[in-house]
C-alpha cells in the first residue's frame, strides 16, 4: 500500500512539475527532506524519486514562462565560481573516480538551488519553500521523538534510510538547523492548526535532537535556543520556561544521555580525549596538510577516503575507522584548497550580511516587517550549521545552499520593497489635490493627466 501511494504521489506531481516547475522545487525538496520512498517496502525503494521530480521540474523550466532572470548578487556569483572551481578540483582530483561520484550529486543540488532562485521571487512562494523542511524535518522530529518514548531513550535516534542525513550526527544537525523555521513561522502563521502543528514539531524535535547522542548536534542545539531566547521580545519568560524545562528532564534523562554531554568538557585534555575525537585531530591535521601542499586544487572530492592520502599526508594512521573529515570547514580545504575554502567562506559570510542588511531595514516596518522576520529565521538557521558543523562532514548538505538560496530571494523582495516605499513617497508628500487624483488613476489604471497650464 505504501508503494501504491508513492507511485500515485510521483504520478500526480510529475506532470504537476513540467505544467508547474515551480512546484516540483517544492516536491524535489519534499524528497529530499521527508524521504518518502523509505516508507516503503516494495518497488517504492528502487524508484528514482528524485530524479523523476528533478527532471519534470527542469523539463517544465526550459519551457515556462514563469521563471524570473537569476539575481546578481555576491551570493549568486560566489557560488557560481564555486561551482566552477569544485568542477576543476574534480578533473585534478586524486582519486578521479571517486571523486565525481560526489561531483554529481553536488553539482544537482547547485543545479536546483539556481532554479529555485528564478523560481521562487515572490512572496508567498518563499513562505511555501520555508514551509518544505519544516514540516518535512520537523515530521521526522516527531517520529523520532515518539520512539524515544517507546524505547526509554535508551537507543540512538538516526536519520531516515536513502538520505543524506541518515547518520545520528548529520540528523541531529539537520533538524537544528529546521528548528527556527518552525519556531518562527507558527509566530505568524494564521491557521491555527498549522501554528498548533508547527509548536508540536519544535518541542519534539528538541527531543530528537538530544537522543542522536551527537555532541556536535547537541552543540548545534545550545546555539539555537540560546540565540532564540536572546531574540525573543519575552526572553525572560521564554528563558525562565527553557531553564524550568531543563530542571525537569535531566533527573529523567538516562545515564548515558548524562555521560556524554558530560564528555564535551572531556576532550580538551590529551589525557581524557576519547577515540573519536582523536581521531578527528587526526583527520583535521591531514586535511591541513593537503591544503598546505595544494592551496589551489586541494585532492578533490573524498580526498581522505584514500589510504595512501593519509600515509603521505600524515605519515601513518593510527585511528582506522576514520574516512570522512568531521568538520565541514576541513572538509571544504581538503577537498578544494585554500582558493576553494575562501569561495565556500565568502558565500557565507555574504549571506549573513545580505540578511543583517535586510532585517535592520525593515525591522518594525508595518507593510514589509515580514521580510525582516524572514531574514532573521534565516540567520537563526545558519548558526547551527556554523557551529555543529565545525564538528561533522555537511559542507554540501542542500539545505544550506537553500537557506543561502533564501537569502539571496529576501535581497530581491528588498530591492522591490525599496521601490514600491520610493514610488509611494512623492505621492504622499504631494498636496491633498494631487493625492487623491493619482490614488483614482491607480485605481482607474489610467495614467495621472497633467494639469493645463495657464498664462
Amino acid at each position: 500500500m505504501r508503494d501504491l501511494l508513492l507511485l500515485a504521489s510521483l504520478a500526480y506531481l510529475v506532470p504537476l512539475a513540467i505544467v508547474r516547475p515551480w512546484v516540483g522545487i517544492l516536491g524535489w525538496f519534499w524528497v529530499s527532506y521527508f524521504v518518502p520512498h523509505s516508507f516503503t517496502w516494495g518497488f517504492g525503494r528502487r524508484l528514482p524519486v528524485a530524479a523523476l521530480i528533478g527532471g519534470a521540474t527542469l523539463v517544465g523550466f526550459f519551457f515556462t514562462r514563469d521563471r524570473k532572470p537569476l539575481p546578481g548578487t555576491w551570493s549568486v556569483m560566489l557560488m557560481g565560481l564555486f561551482t566552477v572551481h569544485m568542477t576543476i578540483t574534480t578533473m585534478l582530483a586524486f582519486n578521479p573516480e571517486l571523486s565525481w561520484v560526489k561531483w554529481n550529486w553536488v553539482f544537482k543540488g547547485f543545479v536546483m538551488t539556481f532554479v529555485t532562485l528564478c523560481l521562487f521571487q515572490e512572496a508567498t512562494r518563499l513562505r511555501s519553500l520555508y514551509m518544505v523542511p519544516a514540516i518535512c524535518l520537523g515530521l521526522w522530529g516527531l517520529k523520532s521523538a515518539l520512539y524515544v518514548v517507546r524505547t526509554g531513550g535508551g537507543s540512538r535516534v538516526y536519520g531516515p534510510e536513502f538520505s543524506f542525513f541518515g547518520d545520528n550526527n548529520e540528523f541531529g544537525l539537520a533538524v537544528c538547523m529546521a528548528l527556527p523555521l518552525m519556531f518562527y513561522l507558527a509566530r505568524d502563521e494564521k491557521r491555527l492548526w498549522v501554528k498548533r502543528l508547527l509548536r508540536l514539531l519544535f518541542a519534539a524535535s528538541i527531543v530528537a535532537v538530544l537522543f542522536t547522542y551527537s555532541r556536535g548536534a547537541f552543540l548545534g542545539l545550545m546555539t539555537v535556543l540560546t540565540v532564540l531566547v536572546w531574540r525573543s521580545p519575552w526572553r525572560m519568560r521564554f528563558g525562565a520556561v527553557v531553564l524550568v524545562a531543563g530542571l525537569i528532564a535531566v533527573p529523567l534523562a538516562p545515564q548515558r544521555l548524562k555521560d556524554r554531554i558530560s564528555s564535551i568538557q572531556a576532550q580538551e585534555s590529551a589525557e581524557t580525549r576519547d577515540g573519536s575525537v582523536a581521531g578527528r585531530i587526526e583527520a583535521w591535521t591531514t586535511s591541513w596538510h593537503v591544503a598546505t601542499t595544494h592551496p589551489f586544487a586541494g585532492e578533490g572530492f573524498r580526498a581522505l577516503w584514500n589510504d595512501d592520502i593519509w600515509n603521505e599526508y600524515y605519515g601513518y594512521m593510527t585511528y582506522g575507522a576514520v574516512r570522512d573529515v568531521h568538520s565541514l570547514y576541513f572538509e571544504v580545504m581538503s577537498e578544494h584548497g585554500f582558493v576553494g575554502f575562501g569561495l565556500y567562506i565568502a558565500i557565507m559570510v555574504s549571506a549573513l550580511l545580505s540578511l543583517a542588511r535586510v532585517r535592520r531595514r525593515w525591522k518594525g516596518h508595518p507593510e514589509y516587517g515580514h521580510l525582516a522576520h524572514y531574514a532573521e529565521m534565516n540567520q537563526v538557521a545558519l548558526y547551527p550549521f556554523m557551529v555543529a558543523g565545525a564538528f561533522l562532514s555537511f559542507a554540501y548538505f542542500d539545505f544550506y545552499f537553500l537557506l543561502v538560496g533564501t537569502s539571496v530571494l529576501l535581497r530581491v523582495l528588498s530591492v522591490r520593497a525599496e521601490e514600491a516605499v520610493a514610488a509611494v513617497a512623492p505621492v504622499a508628500s504631494a498636496p491633498l489635490a494631487v493625492r487623491t487624483r493619482a490614488l483614482n488613476s491607480r485605481r482607474s489604471g489610467n495614467p495621472p493627466q497633467a494639469r493645463p497650464h495657464h498664462a
